[in-house]
């Protein structure tokens, strides 16, 4: 049985944190050993990790504030030691399928080899605070990698990968990271790793009034994803810079890696303002497709205004 190690942060998450450990534990047909970092909860978060702790359950600790993203990488540099075969990151108030880990695992132990770094990651389900199903959240199948890599559509919460890919990742400690997800998805496939793309929904997405991230359905809600888009549009060669960064940098066996594929996106995505070739290859549909007509045209706009 293949042991999985899921990375959780907390931060004043007690009242639905009950119930998004009791999913885990109860994980199908994997071993599960959760991993916590608390950023400084003033509610009775503490309270709920020591009771799990108490029956053995879990491992918490406190770490210093920071943002969500480095947060999350700070769990990964704890983790880089663990005897396990995946990781998993997880949020403190959704409820997953009792079957999610083991259907991740299961594809990534079928489909990609063990030595080379790999990520999975599926759709959602969108639920209130009641859990009352409100919409699947499904992702786009048609969507190409290179695509997903200018801009990601993986939720941190569903995402599984192996050892490979987190030495990978802590490899290179970015200045500036968008999401740790992103981060995550951009270094897996600039290194040439496998990326499975599950558009089904495996867990329990919880939409409450402290955490809206534009899931849903509706135009209000495409709008909204929409303007999430765009400000990912405004960093992207921030991220791209960054990314450049250890391609060049000598230090980091990454840099000697890096796919040729994804070496010469990166140059496009930072140097197009500048070249008109490199304009064209980002706006081919061929090459650069989100098979959305709404974040094609938004796609399209920002680069003719070089706001990409």
């Amino acid at each position: 049985m293949k042991k999985v190690l899921i990375l959780m942060a907390t931060y004043n998450g007690a009242k639905y944190l009950d119930e998004q450990i009791q999913s885990l534990i109860e994980q199908k047909n994997v071993q599960v050993d959760i991993l916590v970092r608390d950023d400084g909860s003033t509610d009775n978060t503490i309270e709920v990790l020591n009771k799990w702790k108490e029956q053995n359950k879990l491992e918490w600790y406190k770490g210093k504030h920071l943002n969500v993203q480095f947060g999350f990488y700070d769990l990964m540099e704890r983790a880089r030691t663990r005897d396990v075969d995946y990781l998993a990151f997880c949020d403190q108030d959704d409820v997953w399928d009792l079957d999610k880990l083991c259907i991740a695992v299961e594809k990534l132990e079928k489909l990609c080899n063990k030595s080379m770094p790999a990520l999975y990651y599926c759709g959602q389900r969108l639920v209130d605070e009641n859990m009352k199903f409100i919409a699947d959240h499904k992702l786009n199948k048609y969507r190409n990698l290179r695509t997903r890599f200018v801009l990601s559509d993986i939720a941190g919460c569903t995402a599984v990968f192996n050892k490979a890919l987190l030495y990978k990742v802590l490899e290179y400690k970015p200045t500036y990271m968008l999401m740790h997800d992103t981060w995550v998805l951009k270094v897996c496939l600039a290194v040439g790793g496998n990326v499975i793309v599950d558009p089904e929904p495996h867990m329990n997405y919880r939409q409450h009034g402290n955490n809206t991230v534009g899931l849903g359905k509706g135009i209000k809600s495409n709008l909204k994803q929409v303007r999430q888009y765009i400000e990912e549009y405004k960093v992207i060669s921030i991220v791209g810079s960054n990314i450049d960064e250890f391609v060049d940098n000598k230090e980091h066996i990454i840099g000697k890696r890096i796919v040729p594929e994804y070496k010469k996106l990166v140059y496009y995505i930072c140097n197009y303002k500048k070249n008109i070739k490199y304009r064209k290859k980002l706006l081919n549909k061929h090459y650069i497709n989100f098979c959305n007509k709404g974040l094609n045209l938004t796609y399209f706009i920002k680069i003719m205004l070089n706001k990409l």
